[in-house]
């Protein structure tokens, strides 16, 4: 088994509350110099800007992983991976017929960027990333396994945008792959309690949405090989995959 250390919930300036600095260069020169090996690109409700960044990574010698932090209509957030480029831009697609209608208010809510490889802005998105996109928790991690990906539920430990928030628990019933905690926060016993009991091992991610909010290593997986499969597999403690905590 090889060690990766993970950090899979990173914005870029296409999410609104990503910081302009959240460019191709300054993510993956700033994940390289805390020796992460492998981070998720997770804009909001959007796959725009993975192409761009998986490039960069894959020039500079970081592997970047194409993801969203998909909000679902009961305003749950969940992190979605997949091994390709193709694969996320295709779980993109079907979910445009469940899009906001919304437009973006720049000045009120952040411009919204796509950027290139080289950090080079290209266009704003027009529609409001923030808004809830019309399909179920359930709905979404099916979909999610249609094209090949993972669902983790975003940020469990948070009172807000999580699985615990909505429901007061994580119901077991829900196909996720993982469940994801806050790398800075403080443990609730109970609550790691039940992500056991649902047979997980939990993952830590930054959440990052500025430079400076990507943290030093706090996470990292036992792996074959790196796949999103093979994470699967260490977040469940299966044939000899792991995940490892700061805490």
């Amino acid at each position: 088994m090889q060690e990766w250390t993970l950090d899979l919930h990173i914005h870029t300036l296409l999410s609104p509350c990503g910081h302009d600095e959240m460019l191709p260069e300054a993510v993956i020169r700033t994940a390289l110099n805390k020796g992460i090996d492998v981070i998720a690109i997770t804009d909001h409700n959007s796959c725009g800007n993975v192409a761009a960044f998986v490039q960069k990574g894959f020039e500079e010698g970081l592997i970047v992983v194409p993801g969203m932090e998909l909000q679902t209509q009961e305003e749950i957030h969940l992190i979605c991976l997949f091994d390709r480029v193709k694969q996320a831009l295709d779980f993109e697609k079907a979910l445009e017929p469940r899009l906001t209608a919304l437009k973006n208010k720049p000045k009120i809510m952040g411009e919204q960027w796509f950027v290139d490889a080289a950090g080079d802005k290209l266009k704003q998105e027009e529609r409001f990333l923030l808004a809830s996109v019309q399909i179920s928790v359930d709905e979404a991690a099916a979909l999610v396994h249609q094209f090949g990906g993972i669902c983790i539920a975003a940020h469990a430990d948070r009172p807000a945008f999580s699985l615990s928030a909505v429901f007061g628990t994580i119901p077991a019933e829900i196909p996720l792959d993982g469940i994801e905690l806050t790398c800075h926060l403080e443990r609730d016993p109970a609550l790691i309690e039940k992500i056991k009991a649902l047979g997980f091992t939990y993952v830590t991610a930054s959440d990052a949405h500025y430079l400076d909010s990507i943290n030093d290593i706090h996470c990292a997986a036992y792996l074959d090989h790196w796949s999103v499969h093979e994470l699967r597999m260490a977040m469940k403690g299966q044939e000899g995959r792991k995940i490892i905590t700061e805490r």
